[in-house]
């Protein structure tokens, strides 16, 4: 079976330079990253569920960037949008701190635009420091991983958290046509988003604490 699974730990970061905070509404006005930063709608968060779809009338599948803003994501993302447009879509952008933004967004994968990234604005800095996949379907082969996540803010810390779902499976069919049992294996994370940089919790745990279950509680509604 072909390994599907990545460590949620690997979180990207394209800047670590260092600056004084300032004013974050007043950068945004005069950041070059305002005709992007146009496209994503508001949200204020309490419990969102982030997920991969097809459904083109989906939230989650957003809207296209115009090649402007797709020139301000990373080199191979930026890449596969001009090659087959369209291939980036803005979804939700949300506060984190006073300088901080989540950017929501669909991106390329292996074979279509099915990824759901979370990528940070950083207004102090002017730049996207960081993202993270919280959303992705992918198969092959009867191989299959399911990521979905729920993006919530905790009762205690106040911070924004983000609980992450990693279904990983294979449909035994496709080996052999009498078989037609599925084996799944299922891991849960936590980050705190609302750490300077991204802080993992707890990770690849394969079952979910008590303590969220709450979050996830419409999951089998939503059919995810």
């Amino acid at each position: 079976m072909k390994k599907l699974f990545i460590p949620l730990s690997l979180i990207a970061v394209f800047s670590c330079g260092q600056q004084e905070p300032i004013n974050s509404k007043a950068k945004q006005s005069n950041s070059k990253f305002e005709p992007l930063l146009a496209q994503f709608k508001d949200i204020g968060i309490d419990t969102l569920q982030v997920y991969s779809t097809q459904d083109s009338t989906d939230i989650m599948s957003g809207r296209a960037i115009d090649s402007i803003g797709a020139s301000f994501f990373p080199e191979e993302m930026a890449q596969a949008h001009f090659h087959e447009p369209p291939s980036l879509f803005a979804i939700y952008k949300f506060s984190i701190d006073k300088n901080r933004l989540g950017l929501l967004a669909r991106t390329p994968s292996e074979y279509v635009p099915s990824s759901i990234k979370l990528f940070i604005f950083d207004s102090a800095k002017d730049s996207i420091t960081s993202y993270i996949e919280l959303g992705e379907t992918i198969g092959d082969a009867g191989d299959y991983m399911i990521k979905n996540t729920w993006i919530f803010k905790d009762t205690s810390s106040k911070h924004l958290q983000a609980l992450v779902n990693i279904t990983q499976g294979h449909d035994n069919s496709v080996d052999n046509p009498k078989d037609t049992t599925v084996k799944e294996d299922e891991y849960y994370s936590l980050l705190d988003l609302s750490k300077p940089r991204i802080d993992t919790i707890f990770a690849d745990k394969e079952q979910l604490p008590n303590k969220y279950k709450m979050v996830v509680r419409d999951r089998k509604r939503l059919g995810l």
